[in-house]
């Protein structure tokens, strides 16, 4: 007796799509295929693209700490809506920085959680001893800032050269957000004298030079020590041109951007002010640098796509200025949505959706061939995906706290249906279903025995 049935639907893998039926017993892929089993739940998937669940390997839940912007039920019941069934998450206002840390985290989060989730570590300059203990222990990466930002203060090159000498030896895993500390200093000490207050200051002050160049420095620091890097959020070309001159010179080093950096432009920020609010901000100015960015994904000069998922409401976005207003957008839910939008546009492949939104995250973090593909073994981790939707993104449809998505208003095509998390359902037509504690933590690559 099988525990769940998906029949009808066409199965896409990166090396191309296939029909088949996937069959679940006990959590996992049992069979591909037409058998002779009876199943307790039998789901005609018909018309529908089966998709390996979105692994999402960079989002913010606040979560233990001041959950009034998101916490992990609402932040995991946005990403099953979306397709998502694993997360990586860290917090900055509760940062993880030794073992005892993950493990109190761990244990908060045990009845919180509607899909599977590993957790990061932050590197602290002044907590840099312990990290491999931190790493047996099952962080699944190490987040770096090159700058303060977030109430988080910036490694700089010697502790960073330190950090990286460490990790390498072990052979972690480092995610950095590569904004120079001195340059953003300077600009916005400079914006400040001016009294300026309007929206401009974004660009202005988190400047391409000051991403250019601290990426620059990481991506040389990754080849010199030899440790597995992952450039954050990588928001234009030159970013992602740079990074590729150092793995052609034997780098460890690869490339994470994000839908905002494909979709949204430069001068929103003029207009939308506190909702165009992140960094780095968005880099858009005309279609070439988007076409070139689409380029640099189908090339696999950027490796993988995430959300950097750190929403804020309404109200939180529009209290004090645009200097004090909080940093970041909502995207766990909207993610899958906008790359099946880009594939219906012919910007992307389907194959190079389930590529850089599921195999490849897992890959990178040590998670498959549990997560990011749909082959027998593996968890029942499957989207089912309605190709010929067409709908409209609006704010009112949005599962987490934020209430709102920066897309609000865009026409697309393809969306999520049902989302399925080791078998079970957890979202349909947009909506959670079941109870928070069905996701389980899943820990790092540096515990034994993982998958």
């Amino acid at each position: 007796m099988l525990d769940l049935s998906i029949r009808g639907a066409t199965v896409v893998t990166t090396q191309g799509p296939f029909r088949a039926d996937i069959h679940v017993r006990d959590g996992r892929i049992v069979a591909l295929g037409s058998i002779d089993v009876t199943a307790v739940q039998i789901v005609d998937a018909g018309g529908l693209l089966a998709l390996p669940g979105v692994v999402d390997t960079h989002v913010h839940f606040m979560d233990p700490g001041p959950t009034e912007r998101e916490d992990f039920v609402t932040g995991t019941a946005a990403a099953a809506a979306g397709g998502t069934t694993m997360v990586i998450e860290h917090t900055h206002s509760a940062p993880v920085r030794d073992a005892k840390e993950l493990d109190r985290k761990v244990t908060h989060l045990r009845p919180r959680s509607l899909v599977d989730y590993g957790l990061a570590a932050h590197v602290w300059p002044d907590h840099l001893t312990g990290l491999h203990e931190l790493w047996e222990a099952g962080a699944a990466y190490f987040k770096v800032f090159t700058c303060e930002t977030h109430g988080v203060p910036a490694v700089l090159a010697g502790d960073l050269l330190q950090c990286f000498r460490d990790i390498a030896r072990w052979n972690g895993i480092v995610l950095v957000h590569c904004e120079d500390d001195a340059i953003t200093r300077e600009r916005e000490a400079a914006l400040r004298r001016e009294g300026r207050i309007d929206n401009g200051i974004i660009p202005e002050w988190r400047t391409r030079e000051a991403e250019v160049v601290a990426t620059a420095e990481v991506a040389l620091l990754a080849r010199l020590t030899g440790a597995r890097t992952v450039i954050a959020h990588a928001s234009h070309p030159p970013v992602v041109e740079l990074i590729g001159r150092e793995r052609a010179r034997g780098a460890s080093v690869w490339v994470e951007s994000c839908p905002q950096y494909f979709f949204l432009k430069e001068d929103e920020v003029l207009q939308q002010g506190p909702f165009r609010k992140f960094t780095p901000p968005a880099r858009l100015r005309n279609s070439v640098e988007a076409t070139e960015m689409w380029r640099l994904l189908t090339a696999r000069e950027i490796t993988h796509i995430s959300t950097d998922h750190a929403p804020a409401t309404r109200e939180q976005k529009r209290a004090g200025d645009i200097w004090t207003c909080p940093f970041g957008l909502p995207g766990v839910e909207t993610t899958l949505t906008m790359l099946l939008h880009a594939a219906r546009c012919g910007w992307i492949t389907l194959e190079q959706v389930v590529e850089v939104l599921c195999e490849r995250p897992a890959r990178l973090y040590g998670y498959f061939p549990r997560k990011g593909i749909l082959m027998v073994g593996a968890d029942a981790d499957v989207t089912l995906v309605d190709p010929e939707r067409t709908h409209v993104l609006r704010d009112d449809q949005i599962i987490s706290k934020a209430g709102w998505t920066p897309y609000a208003g865009m026409k697309v095509m393809g969306a999520p249906v049902m989302t399925f998390s080791r078998g079970r359902l957890v979202a349909r037509d947009g909506r959670p279903q079941g109870e928070p504690g069905w996701g389980r933590w899943l820990p790092g690559a540096g515990v034994r025995g993982l998958g």
